[in-house]
């Protein structure tokens, strides 16, 4: 299990953050660039940001359908940010279009609500199958929303592969039951929060003492 920490705010805070993150522990940071950037930077922005930190970084550009504040972006930007990072993020439309990238983070997100089981396997079934961890996460209303989402490690064949929880402050223990049933990665935050019911950075840090 590793330790993500997000973070976001102008790229001079955000690199003070994630060396901050870093050095208290945090496996890997990930750079919240639609939060940072009002457009996607070019990337001699990204490497500035990053420098010294690649191999300890996830560069993200969540998008406004999958919760974020980002446009969409190309396959190709993906591939360029791919190849300067230890992970990217690639969303669900992309995954399912043909993009493939071996250090991806493929992912899914609702950020207006939970759907029925079948969905959710879908998806996740859809995600595994392209390489990489597979990220589902959804906005859930109540704890039994989050309880649905948290039944795919049981649901799936994810060989460890399987990133799943909600968003919610009703739903923030999901993203502590995750670690338990063997999520790879565990987001958190240092300085703000970039999705509701986030776990601090310190908090996750004592998750993965406890299961270590």
């Amino acid at each position: 299990m590793m330790i993500v920490t997000s973070i976001s705010g102008s790229p001079g805070e955000a690199r003070k953050h994630a060396k901050l993150a870093l050095s208290m522990g945090s496996d890997l940071v990930e750079f919240r660039m639609d939060l940072i950037w009002d457009l996607p930077p070019d990337l001699g922005k990204v490497r500035e940001l990053i420098g010294g930190m690649e191999e300890r970084t996830l560069l993200t550009w969540r998008t406004k359908k999958h919760g974020g504040e980002g446009s969409e972006v190309s396959p190709e930007y993906l591939e360029t940010l791919a190849k300067i990072s230890r992970l990217v993020d690639v969303e669900y439309e992309l995954v399912v279009g043909g993009l493939r990238i071996t250090n991806a983070v493929n992912s899914w997100h609702d950020p207006e609500g939970t759907p029925d089981i079948r969905s959710l396997l879908r998806v996740s079934t859809q995600l595994l199958s392209a390489g990489g961890l597979a990220k589902v996460v959804t906005l859930a209303r109540d704890e039994f929303e989050a309880y649905r989402v948290l039944n795919l490690y049981k649901r799936v064949d994810h060989r460890g592969k399987l990133v799943a929880f909600s968003m919610g402050e009703r739903a923030s223990f999901s993203r502590r039951m995750a670690a338990l049933l063997g999520s790879p990665l565990v987001y958190s935050f240092l300085g703000s929060a970039v999705a509701p019911g986030q776990l601090t950075l310190r908090e996750a840090l004592l998750i993965k003492e406890l299961l270590s």
